[in-house]
């Protein structure tokens, strides 16, 4: 294999990883968006929204950090 077909098989698979990248990030963000919204009528309907509110915080913290912060790879073999 010539240095330009490693070089073409490269971008190809980098190409590959970052349409999968981008596609997890898109999917996050709306599912962040969607939790917000759930949040806000969650915070105005209830009176004492700390509790009711407690599963969405976490679950948002949690797709932030491993989506965007990549947390999981810390226990993971790979790194």
């Amino acid at each position: 294999m010539t240095t330009d077909q490693q070089t073409t098989d490269k971008q190809a698979i980098d190409s590959e990883n970052l349409k999968k990248a981008t596609r997890r990030g898109v999917i996050a963000a709306v599912i962040l968006a969607v939790l917000t919204v759930i949040e806000f009528f969650v915070a105005t309907g209830v009176e004492n929204p700390l509790l009711p509110l407690l599963p969405f915080v976490l679950l948002k913290g949690w797709i932030i950090l491993d989506t965007f912060m990549h947390v999981r790879a810390l226990w993971s073999d790979d790194h």
